[in-house]
Parts: structure tokens; C-alpha cells; sequence
């Protein structure tokens, strides 16, 4: 059975974590890659998402046909990308660890032909822009224990927004990973116009941090965007973002203190929803 348990947050220095977390950025674009090239997705802002896998303790891409159903995932204890079928049975991996990107590019070239999926060449090239990273960046100094516990920032966040959803009474989106920044998101549809792109929808998310902020944060914004001034403050540490976008921002770094960190956080996210949602509903 699968625990969903919160795993207490601790200080990580800035400069380690903005260090791990880029090579984790990089080596999640292997998995990412893999829906880009494979997948037939009809909105195509979707088919290279990731999802957080809480029993295995990895991101995982989207299922693909090829002479097996199979998908790809990053293993955040281990530091190794696999390929499994619907039963789970791992049909190959590859250690990341003191190797680099393009090596892992070389295997999934690899393994596509092997499931019948034809020979293409793999690149970095990819629809949007991912600051820093390049194909020869190493995986090296990779420490698993640290990396385990960035994997709990996503178990976490998870965690906060399967207890969200069975609590609200409105319709959400998948829980997903974006590749982009690593951000972690769910979508409240507070109003549903039958086109989803023209929804009405508040965001819960979790970011690392290096963007928009120089630390992790959980955060909270809305679509279509909304005057935060003129909203309630939020619980202590947690602030209006009126900067590059308007939202709610919890920094991380007001939580390690904290003995029940889970329900600060969820306290968090209900406040800034419900405000936001008023506000989108008038």
C-alpha cells in the first residue's frame, strides 16, 4: 500500500540546492523528451507534463505505444531513468551518475528502436527555453540522500493537492510536473466555460525556485489574473507577489521550523484559493 506521509522539509544551502536542482532540471528533459517525440497529443502543451509516481518515488512521463505499452521516469533515490511496461517490470535503465546528458540521449535512441518506435537523432532541442542547461553538462557530485529529499518537495506538494481535491467541491486538472521549471501544479476550475482554455481556474503549484523567486515556494495564482491589492493578508510568511505575476508565495524557508509543516502549507493554499475565487467570481 502506498503511504502518503509527509516527509518533514529541512534547510538545504541555496547555492546546493540551485546546484542539484539544475542537474535534476536537465536529467528530467530525457523523460520529457520522450513525449515530445512520441507521443500523439492533442494539446500540445500537455504531452511533455511529468507526474509524480508517490510509490516509486519518481517523475514519470506518458504512457507510449510501441511494441510494448511503456513510459519513461527519472528515479529520484537512485538517479536513474527507466523505461517500464503497464506491469510496471522495468524493460531498461540507465545511471545517470557521473555520466552525461548526451550519453542518456545516446541510450534512449537506443531503446526507442528496440520498441519498434524507428532510429531518430535525440537533441536538446525542445519547444521552450530552459536557462543554463546544455548536452555536455556532467552528472556529477550527485548526492542521493539530498536528492531524496528534493523528491520530497514533490511528495509533499502532491500530497497537499490530492487532500485539496478530495475536499473541494470543483472540478481540477491532472496533478503535473512541468519540465520547464520543475514547477509542480493542480488547476481549480472555479468556472467552466465547456473550453478549456477559456476556464476560469485558480493554480496551486510548487516551484524550486531560480525563476521567479530565489528559493522554493508554494504558491497560488489565478487565470485570468487578479488585483491582489485589495486582498486579505495571508498567513505569516506568505505574501501577495505583485512582481513578473500576481499571486500568493510561500516561501520555504518560513516552514522548516514549523512541528505540522503540512498543515501551515494547506492552510496556505485553502486562504489564497478561496480569496482568488471570490475575487474571480465577484
Amino acid at each position: 500500500m502506498i503511504k502518503y506521509d509527509w516527509h518533514p522539509l529541512r534547510y538545504i544551502p541555496p547555492k546546493t540546492f540551485l546546484t542539484l536542482n539544475t542537474k535534476l532540471l536537465l536529467a528530467a528533459q530525457n523523460v520529457a523528451i520522450v513525449g515530445i517525440h512520441y507521443t500523439e497529443q492533442a494539446d500540445e502543451h500537455l504531452y511533455n507534463t511529468l507526474s509524480w509516481i508517490p510509490g516509486l518515488w519518481r517523475m514519470a512521463g506518458r504512457w507510449i505505444e510501441g511494441t510494448k505499452t511503456f513510459r519513461s521516469s527519472l528515479s529520484m533515490t537512485s538517479f536513474e531513468l527507466f523505461l517500464v511496461d503497464k506491469k510496471l517490470n522495468t524493460l531498461s535503465q540507465f545511471l545517470l551518475i557521473d555520466k552525461k546528458f548526451n550519453q542518456s540521449l545516446l541510450w534512449l535512441e537506443e531503446q526507442m528502436e528496440s520498441l519498434g518506435l524507428g532510429h531518430q537523432h535525440l537533441s536538446l532541442k525542445i519547444p521552450y527555453k530552459v536557462k543554463g542547461l546544455h548536452q555536455n553538462l556532467p552528472f556529477d557530485g550527485v548526492d542521493l540522500d539530498l536528492l531524496t529529499h528534493l523528491g520530497a518537495y514533490y511528495h509533499n506538494t502532491f500530497i497537499l493537492f490530492r487532500d485539496f481535491r478530495s475536499q473541494s467541491g470543483d472540478a481540477t486538472s491532472e496533478i503535473r510536473i512541468w519540465p520547464q521549471f520543475l514547477n509542480q501544479t493542480i488547476n481549480i476550475i472555479v468556472k467552466d466555460s465547456g473550453n478549456e482554455h477559456l476556464d476560469t481556474y485558480v493554480i496551486l503549484g510548487y516551484m524550486p525556485g531560480g525563476v521567479y523567486a530565489k528559493e522554493p515556494c508554494f504558491y497560488v495564482q489565478s487565470r485570468p489574473h487578479t488585483e491582489v491589492v485589495v486582498l486579505k493578508p495571508l498567513p505569516k510568511g506568505a505574501y501577495w507577489n505583485q512582481t513578473d505575476w500576481t499571486g500568493a508565495l510561500l516561501p520555504i524557508s518560513t516552514i522548516w521550523h514549523l512541528e505540522d509543516q503540512q498543515s501551515f502549507v494547506f492552510s496556505f493554499y485553502k486562504n489564497a484559493f478561496e480569496q482568488l475565487k471570490k475575487a474571480l467570481l465577484g
